[in-house]
């Protein structure tokens, strides 16, 4: 079985539109205890079963075929013949903007990372490279670790992250599948400002710092979405949640907390103040399980 944590971007800045139409980012991005869960086993052909909470919704959009994409890319790209029938538990929600399908793809090419024998480098720095075909957010969810992402998303730097901290999170999402390439669409391109990227996690302050950059989607996909807004409010009014956002291009929000507990609580809180009007809500914290993530 292979975990694929859903991701969380704690900033978000747009620099520009590039010649070839995609956009030029920097995003702060950290991973989660919530996770799809994969179980694969050889076949005598390629398949792919889905199961769990959204099971519905990733058909219903032909997600699952970019775990079909992503097995004919490692079968071409590391030359083996291997079948392989995937049976995926989904659990994060879809077209959420929380990476749940650059996840799934990432762990299917992570599964074939393992299975190279004495570890070659350069071929392993090269699939790196080229899971961009899959999706922007690929390459950071190879990684599933603290990290600055920018270019179109290729472009990866490891921040320096406490792990000592006890981050809590509290996702909500009206249930709105929100498309990415609609919000892009849609988006006015604001000058940057020029601040320089964080790099070192080391308290509280400094998440606070991360998140409080902002994300640059949040204005078109509340124009869109406008229960984003409300959802924003929700967390604005409880003094125990130190700072929120929109996480990618919508319509999940974050809650940032200083602890799992207290993150818990609001959850609890919420829910029975009846705030959360049959949203989706999880609470949690930031990526802890690493033994069970297959290293790159």
């Amino acid at each position: 079985m292979i975990l694929s944590p859903a991701k969380l971007n704690l900033s978000l800045i747009i620099n520009k539109i590039l010649d070839d139409g995609y956009h030029s980012i920097s995003s702060h991005v950290f991973f989660l205890d919530l996770f799809d869960r994969i179980h694969i086993k050889k076949s005598l052909f390629n398949n792919v079963e889905v199961e769990g909470d959204f099971k519905n919704d990733l058909t219903h959009n032909g997600g699952d075929t970019i775990i079909s994409k992503s097995l004919s890319f490692c079968q071409n790209h590391f030359h083996t013949n291997q079948k392989i029938n995937v049976k995926l538990q989904k659990n994060i929600p879809v077209s959420a903007g929380l990476g749940g399908g650059s996840a799934n793809s990432a762990s299917i090419i992570r599964y074939f990372l393992s299975q190279i024998k004495f570890k070659q480098k350069k071929l392993i720095n090269e699939i790196i490279k080229l899971s961009a075909t899959m999706g922007s957010d690929v390459p950071a969810c190879l990684y599933s670790s603290p990290l600055l992402m920018e270019g179109k998303g290729e472009k990866i730097k490891l921040l320096k992250f406490n792990e000592k901290l006890d981050v809590g999170i509290v996702l909500m999402n009206p249930k709105i599948q929100l498309s990415t390439k609609k919000v892009f669409k849609n988006l006015v391109i604001k000058k940057p400002g020029g601040k320089r990227p964080i790099i070192n996690v080391n308290n509280f302050s400094d998440i606070y710092k991360i998140s409080s950059l902002g994300n640059d989607l949040e204005k078109t996909a509340i124009k869109i979405v406008p229960e984003i807004s409300n959802i924003l409010d929700v967390f604005k009014k409880y003094d125990t949640c130190f700072s929120y956002g929109m996480s990618g291009s919508g319509a999940t929000c974050y809650g940032i907390f200083y602890s799992r507990k207290e993150a818990n609580d609001f959850k609890r809180a919420i829910i029975k103040a009846n705030e959360t009007k049959n949203y989706w809500i999880w609470s949690g914290g930031l990526l802890k399980k690493r033994d069970l993530i297959l290293k790159v």
